[in-house]
């Protein structure tokens, strides 16, 4: 007669809002999410590799994930992923811009996920296992390494981490004696994780240090993705 009709949660409802509630609390998946949507949005806005502020996508539709925000920090995260995988560029602009790579372009156009397009092999190598010395002059190249998983040793997260040292040290902010010791302990850790039969002990060792130097010397966007991805490898470690 008019009134409007009462209702309530069923069993399935309130099942589907624990599943919810407790996506929200994957960090992996978040970051999956965010940077498949940024990266989506980036070339639908700007894909035809104009510079654009990229806290601008904070604002659209697409940034939420299972209903919640996503966060300034959890975007620059992701934009730390897609930069190192060359699918951004970053541009030293006031305020900061990105613009989409063409790698990034071909990556929309497979219609995959970031995750996908970053885990293809590809022809003649594994990893992008570029180390600058103290100069910056790069002393490795793209290579195979031996993977041993005896005693579910995996060093993969080992020489990632140590070729993204390499790769960013010089925009860390540290004193140069920091940032030498900073290289010459990632390229300890490089050439432990692509030994033939790496020792876990001494990836714990040169990866601790790493995240403990990191901790202490800086305190940049690159300098904590650092940080998350030793203790990613260590976590591993620890299984």
């Amino acid at each position: 007669m008019g009134e409007l009709p009462q209702v309530h949660l069923t069993d399935a409802g309130r099942a589907a809002i624990h599943r919810l509630k407790k996506l929200r609390l994957d960090r992996a998946a978040r970051l999956r999410y965010t940077m498949d949507a940024f990266h989506r949005w980036l070339f639908d806005t700007a894909g035809d590799q104009k510079p654009i502020n990229p806290v601008l996508f904070l604002a659209t539709p697409a940034a939420y994930f299972a209903g919640s925000e996503i966060t300034g920090t959890e975007l620059f995260e992701a934009l730390a992923h897609l930069a190192q995988h060359q699918l951004i560029e970053r541009i030293d602009t006031e305020p900061p811009t990105v613009a989409i790579t063409p790698q990034g372009v071909s990556c929309a156009l497979t219609g995959g996920s970031v995750q996908d397009h970053v885990s293809q092999p590809r022809p003649g190598t594994t990893y992008n296992n570029y180390m600058p010395n103290a100069k910056g002059v790069i002393i490795g190249e793209q290579q195979h390494f031996a993977q041993n998983v005896t005693e579910g040793i995996d060093p993969t997260l080992f020489v990632q981490l140590a070729g993204y040292i390499g790769q960013v040290s010089p925009i860390l902010g540290m004193p140069d004696d920091d940032r030498v010791e900073l290289e010459r302990v990632a390229e300890d850790l490089h050439a432990e994780a692509t030994s033939g039969n790496p020792e876990p002990g001494r990836l714990r060792q040169f990866a601790t240090q790493l995240r403990d130097k990191l901790l202490e010397g800086a305190s940049t966007m690159a300098a904590t993705q650092g940080i998350q991805m030793a203790e990613q490898a260590l976590g591993g470690l620890m299984q």
